[in-house]
């Protein structure tokens, strides 16, 4: 695409903007991007130009910010350099901020390789201008209705937008992201052979009960969560046998284990989703040529991002911080808190409705908080914040969840103190907000953390202890 005086007009402010956002000591992750955008609306297929050994999109409902930050750490781990949107500003924005900072004010790129994660929404506008090398796609889940729309709606888009000569990274056990591989040439599946968790039942609510293709019932011997799993139909569509497959899973307090064959891997990781997450990860490391030895060592030394069953050591005890955004995202948090057997539970839960939340909060009835109903003698409290604090006591009440247990707290930082008045220091607490809560709360926790206190589990690995 040829370089235009609107080009070298847009790199410029955007590149200015981005060192004066860099001295008064902020990020900067959008604003760049929006200016120069403006200034010239091609700005981001002229910048991806130059990335010569490829572009690999990280999309989906679920995972996408940790599946990206897990390839990063791949690739660091086979030396290898990369623009990238690390910050999770998806968007075109912050998509085009990204490799922004990525280029020379003479327009030439700093590194020949990027890693984006792109929101599924923003799949369109992005392969209109960028033709990337290789797309994961990691599941989808109903989530922000009145953003995104149905989700039908939201498979079409991504699955029309994505070039035919895009290698696909595909996850086989969910059958919507699976259908993307029918006539593909380019294909590249993963999955799971079982988890300790995997039933042959499932009362979870399910994104996909019929067939993609003819829309008969999907029949499945095995489900691992939500809508993922070992399923077929009549008319031929089933489960692809995926090359990539993970066996002897099992978990621990301290991450996740599993082998795909012949070789064993970990990740310090909560949680069966995180195990796909890792997964799509690998798969699309295989794909480029990363031998499993460099593999294994990225998946190692993985360390989560911001509210990505993120620890935190306060002077009451340690505390996991996580995000929370929609039923079945909700479902697996649940099921890795439930996990600890052994231990009794406090829960902080903060809902907002802001743009960025989803203003509809009705998602929450589709989530099986009747699991914690069930828990009654593990369950110490629950406190409830953000705008939407009633609304989740009420959804927890109708759960079974005892009302003695449930507390308000609309602020924070108080329902913070609340969620551990009157605690021992043995339990398993849990943070689970949703997006506009979820740096704020960050930012208490890391203000009350007690300084030099014992790193987490994925911080003793990274720096060689565990």
């Amino acid at each position: 695409m040829r370089r235009t005086s609107r080009f070298w007009f847009a790199l410029w402010a955007g590149k200015g903007i981005s060192s004066i956002l860099k001295l008064l000591g902020k990020k900067g992750t959008t604003l760049p991007g929006k200016i120069a955008l403006n200034l010239e609306p091609r700005l981001m297929g002229m910048l991806s130009s130059a990335y010569t050994d490829g572009i690999i999109m990280v999309t989906g409902t679920n995972g996408k910010t940790t599946t990206a930050n897990l390839l990063a750490q791949i690739l660091k781990a086979d030396g290898r350099t990369f623009a990238f949107n690390q910050a999770g500003a998806n968007l075109v924005t912050g998509i085009t901020g990204a490799l922004l900072a990525n280029t020379g004010w003479g327009g030439q790129a700093k590194v020949k390789m990027a890693l984006l994660e792109v929101d599924e929404a923003t799949v369109p506008k992005f392969c209109q201008q960028v033709i990337p090398q290789i797309a994961i796609v990691t599941n989808f889940f109903r989530d922000q209705l009145d953003r995104y729309g149905e989700l039908d709606t939201t498979i079409k888009l991504v699955r029309d937008a994505i070039p035919p000569q895009t290698h696909l990274i595909l996850n086989a056990d969910d059958p919507l992201v699976a259908q993307f591989g029918r006539d593909r040439v380019h294909t590249l599946y993963y999955g799971v052979e079982q988890t300790p968790d995997s039933k042959t039942y499932s009362t979870e609510t399910r994104e996909a009960r019929f067939c993609p293709h003819c829309g008969e019932e999907l029949a499945y011997t095995l489900y691992h969560y939500g809508q993922l799993g070992i399923y077929a139909c009549p008319c031929g569509y089933k489960r692809p046998d995926p090359p990539v497959l993970a066996r002897s899973v099992k978990a621990s307090e301290d991450g996740i284990q599993f082998k795909v064959e012949p070789t064993s891997y970990s990740i310090a990781l909560q949680g069966y989703y995180n195990l796909y997450n890792a997964l799509a990860a690998m798969t699309a490391a295989k794909r480029i040529g990363i031998k499993d030895r460099e593999i294994q060592r990225g998946l190692r030394e993985f360390v989560p991002q911001a509210g990505r069953m993120e620890q935190f050591i306060l002077p009451q005890g340690p505390v996991t911080l996580t995000l929370v955004k929609n039923p079945t995202g909700f479902n697996q948090v649940i099921q890795t808190v439930l996990s600890r057997k052994e231990r009794p539970i406090r829960l902080l839960i903060g809902i907002n409705d802001l743009a960025a939340d989803g203003r509809d909060i009705s998602w929450l009835w589709d989530v099986d908080f009747e699991c914690l109903g069930q828990e009654e003698e593990r369950i110490q409290r629950i406190v409830c914040s953000g705008l939407r604090a009633e609304d989740m006591a009420v959804r927890l009440k109708y759960a079974g969840v005892p009302v003695s247990k449930l507390y308000l707290e609309r602020e924070m930082g108080n329902a913070l103190e609340k969620v551990h008045e009157g605690s021992e220091g043995q339990e398993s607490i849990f943070i689970l907000p949703t997006y506009t809560l979820l740096f704020p709360m960050r930012e208490i926790l890391v203000n009350k953390q007690i300084k030099g206190s014992k790193p987490s589990f994925t911080q003793q690995i990274q720096r060689g202890e565990g």
